[in-house]
């Protein structure tokens, strides 16, 4: 069996051009591989200092929080107590007032 130099010359042909685009895919690959590196890098740096920032304001936020909360308790208190005074100040008032008259006078 012969083999003619033209089909030897095609099958040489396709097979270094299949192997030329097969290493031209994986060199391309491998650079988008290398850049959306790079790129992951740059973004958790940034998302890093961001991520530090917003803690440092969040704890900031907190302590004002737990700040104001404790007024709030403070207040509360102070409510609870004006409260029960008030209701002393109104038993007080109606003992001076003394009872409240009557709509209908009997007769």
């Amino acid at each position: 069996m012969t083999v003619s130099i033209e089909l030897v010359t095609m099958i040489v042909t396709v097979a270094t051009t299949l192997l030329g685009l097969a290493a031209g895919f994986g060199w391309m690959i491998t650079r988008t591989d290398a850049r959306f590196e790079r790129f992951e890098q740059r973004m958790d740096a940034r998302f890093e200092k961001f991520e530090q920032r917003m803690d440092a304001r969040f704890e900031k936020v907190g302590v004002e929080f737990d700040r104001v909360d404790a007024r709030f308790d403070r207040l509360e208190g102070e409510v609870k107590g004006l409260r029960s005074e008030l209701g002393e100040v109104k038993i007080a008032i109606a003992r001076l007032e003394g009872p409240a008259p009557r709509l209908l006078i009997s007769r």
